[in-house]
């Protein structure tokens, strides 16, 4: 009874060994080019098929998460992009696209030179630089201020008479703000004084409102472009060229280093889920045992 206990003992363990190995086989034979396989190669093939079934039901997941970060960082860079304009004067804006001169309030003040007193009721016109024609006229006040309302920006002529001064013509650029004071000398005659503005060294309101402009221009520029790798994504159709895009999105700017971030984070995601890409397909995983 003891030999035959141990006999069906051994039968069962070896049946169970062969319904294993059939089991492997299988496996071995629903991949195209297998035949055979060594006991390392065939556990090889059981885990990569494993890992390309967990691919197949996680890429689509996640290649959506990448659409998802690469709109919203593009979107932040629009929005910085339409803040930087914002921020600009909407006239000198119009003014540059429409080739017309901004107005501006210009307000100074007419000082004494030697003794730096304001001198009130000095007489103080705005004329044109070429034909010296009278613009505007007006008195300075009690502080020795005075006020040119609604002036051009281009260049004009400036001039201040007084009773016992010298006559001070001025060519300059009339500014909303920052416009040193008028000084007068005791004497006669008239002095003209050229104020020169945007040399190669000055840095004026304007060159920096047009920088900030341009900015903002290509930061809402690149945020679009972002936009369309993002659409991209979603159709799944050429890899390298929706990288390419997401990559001209990175410089949208967006909250200055959160919007790029979270396109950079999708564009790593991309990298996981490219043999989705119509333009990949054919070139998934095949294991070489050779």
């Amino acid at each position: 009874m003891d030999r035959e206990a141990r006999l069906s003992a051994l039968r069962s363990r070896v049946r169970s060994t062969l319904d294993a190995e059939q089991e492997e086989d299988l496996v071995v034979e629903s991949i195209p080019g297998m035949t055979s396989l060594s006991d390392v190669e065939r556990l090889s093939v059981q885990s990569l098929t494993w890992a390309d079934g967990l691919e197949e039901d996680d890429s689509e997941r996640i290649r959506m998460v990448a659409a998802v970060l690469i709109f919203v960082g593009s979107v932040l860079g629009i929005l910085s992009g339409l803040l930087l304009l914002q921020g600009n004067p909407v006239d000198l804006l119009a003014a540059e696209l429409l080739e017309t001169n901004p107005t501006v309030d210009l307000r100074m003040q007419a000082l004494e030179a030697e003794s730096g007193n304001a001198l009130e009721g000095l007489t103080v016109e705005w004329l044109d630089l070429e034909t010296e024609t009278v613009l505007q006229t007006t008195m300075t006040g009690s502080s020795g201020w005075f006020l040119f309302e609604g002036v051009t920006t281009e260049p004009r002529l400036l001039r201040v008479t007084g009773d016992g001064y010298v006559t001070s013509e001025i060519e300059m650029q009339a500014q909303a703000a920052g416009s040193p004071p008028v000084t007068m000398t005791p004497g006669s005659g008239t002095e003209r004084i050229e104020m020169t503005q945007g040399s190669d060294e000055d840095w004026s309101l304007d060159d920096a409102t047009k920088l900030s402009t341009a900015i903002g221009i290509a930061t809402i520029l690149t945020g679009a472009v972002g936009l369309l790798a993002g659409l991209e994504v979603r159709r799944a159709g050429k890899y390298r060229r929706t990288q390419y895009l997401a990559g001209i999105g990175l410089f949208s700017r967006g909250l200055i280093l959160f919007g790029p971030a979270l396109i950079l984070l999708g564009m790593i995601l991309l990298t996981f889920t490219r043999e989705q890409f119509r333009d990949w397909e054919g070139k998934e995983r095949v294991p070489d045992f050779s």
